[in-house]
């Protein structure tokens, strides 16, 4: 099993950074590291250091090298007590050199522009042959036709094995086989209806795409590492979710690895069972790599098991694993439904990124930003009713070594509440969302511009 890899070098990793992997205990997803963060924050070239370690005596061309890194590479890879060291030759260049132990580990790596040239020769491999040559290309997005030997393997010799997997990610049967033009060059052979046929050059992006990630998912071996960079691309929300499904399940005994932009390839069941979330990202203009722990694991449990708060983490609080700095933690609901309401009353045109559908009352608030801490965000905000002022406070004294800062309505809540048995509550707005009379509008716009102010991202 790989324990983790580290990188200094290589694009925009300036500093060197770690990734701790998560290793699989027999629970679901338990095997399972998630990679997120913002575009060109080094997610992809984190994923593609896995595919270096398995090519044979790979290149680093000089615009792939960061210069404030002495323009030399090194990748850190920790696995079976054992670390093997990828690293720019000791004269510096594009060469590269491997420090035993000389076995190296097994990476089966998926890049995320995944295509095979429609028409194609004869050729059948193995898992392990497919594993050990791993196709060399300088460019993202060349065309990876080794691929289709897997494919030719899969069709002779496991092609029912495939098939249940791929079906069942799609949802449907969708025959195919490997047929030959009269010119003799091959090509996949997709059967629509009884009837009707298309070739390769037929298949849809998505259904390209799943052919990879079928081939490594079902043939996966407790030895090997799978690493995947957005396994999402073209696949329709029912299909993303019936594929995380698919990896949950096989990392119960295999490591994956996953770069993602869609918050539909999060579990948040998979972290519970010490699966791994990490989020890359960019400070003073080098990548970081900035992870989730133990007591952000204890935080998921407890707002799981909130049946009265079933959206603390849904699709829509997942979503903040892939905002930008300056998200806006609020208590509850209405907060988030009636906040960019006042704002408009206010004459306030500035847009606040608001935190999934509140975090389900003023004591889950810290929780959720020592989560956004440990995933390296900065600029967090966070806004309690006035009626809760002592836990603003405590906020403020608890976060404000990490940049955060929380405010407090000048009211009891964001609305007037009829009494029920905790007692009414005096708020901003009326029955009618209108701001009261009593409420000063000058302090109220001004505190709100000051959150937008904060969650403004700062430039390193």
């Amino acid at each position: 099993m790989i324990t983790k890899i580290g990188c200094i070098g290589y694009r925009g990793f300036s500093n060197f950074q770690e990734l701790p992997l998560a290793i699989p205990n027999g629970k679901k997803g338990s095997g399972l590291t998630v990679l997120v963060g913002p575009n060109s924050g080094g997610k992809s070239t984190l994923v593609e250091c896995f595919s270096k370690i398995n090519q044979h005596e790979p290149s680093f061309t000089e615009g792939k090298r960061n210069k404030f890194a002495n323009d030399k590479v090194k990748i850190e890879i920790h696995y079976d007590g054992k670390m093997g060291t990828l690293q720019t030759v000791e004269s510096g260049g594009s060469e590269t050199t491997w420090i035993p132990p000389y076995d190296k580990p097994l990476i089966y790596y998926i890049p995320s522009r995944r295509v095979f040239n429609p028409f194609f020769g004869k050729g059948m491999w193995d898992r392990l042959t497919f594993i050990q040559n791993p196709e060399i290309s300088q460019f993202r997005g060349n065309p990876l036709n080794n691929f289709t030997m897997r494919l030719f393997d899969a069709n002779r010799n496991s092609s029912m094995e495939f098939n249940e997997l791929f079906w069942k990610i799609l949802g449907k049967e969708l025959h195919w086989t490997i047929d030959q033009d009269d010119s003799g060059q091959y090509y996949i052979k997709i059967q629509k209806a009884d009837t009707i046929f298309h070739n390769s050059e037929g298949l849809g992006e998505g259904v390209v795409s799943l052919l990879f990630i079928v081939d490594a998912l079902f043939q996966a071996q407790p030895n090997e590492l799978i690493v995947i960079d957005e396994p999402e691309l073209s696949l329709h929300p029912q299909l993303q979710k019936r594929l995380l499904d698919a990896i949950l399940e096989t990392t119960k005994k295999v490591q994956i690895v996953i770069s993602t932009h869609s918050p539909m390839m999060i579990s948040i069941d998979s972290i519970i069972n010490n699966g791994q979330i990490a989020r890359v990202h960019e400070i003073k203009g080098s990548s970081t790599i900035s992870h989730i722990d133990e007591t952000c694991r204890q935080y998921f449990k407890s707002s799981l098991n909130n049946i009265y708060n079933p959206h603390i983490f849904g699709n829509d609080a997942r979503a903040c694993f892939f905002a930008e700095d300056g998200v806006l933690i609020t208590e509850g609901q209405e907060d988030v439904v009636l906040i960019p309401r006042l704002l408009e009353k206010l004459e306030i045109s500035d847009h606040i990124s608001l935190f999934g559908f509140g975090a389900g009352g003023a004591s889950n608030i810290k929780n959720i930003a020592y989560i956004l801490k440990c995933l390296g965000f900065s600029n967090i905000c966070a806004l309690f009713d006035g009626d809760k002022k002592e836990e603003c406070a405590k906020f403020n004294q608890e976060f404000e070594q990490f940049g955060y800062k929380a405010w407090s309505l000048p009211a009891d809540d964001i609305r007037d509440k009829e009494k029920h048995e905790s007692g009414a509550k005096q708020g901003i707005l009326d029955k009618n969302c209108q701001i009261k009379s009593e409420i000063d509008k000058n302090n109220l716009k001004k505190m709100f511009c000051e959150i937008i102010e904060f969650s403004r991202i700062k430039q390193c």
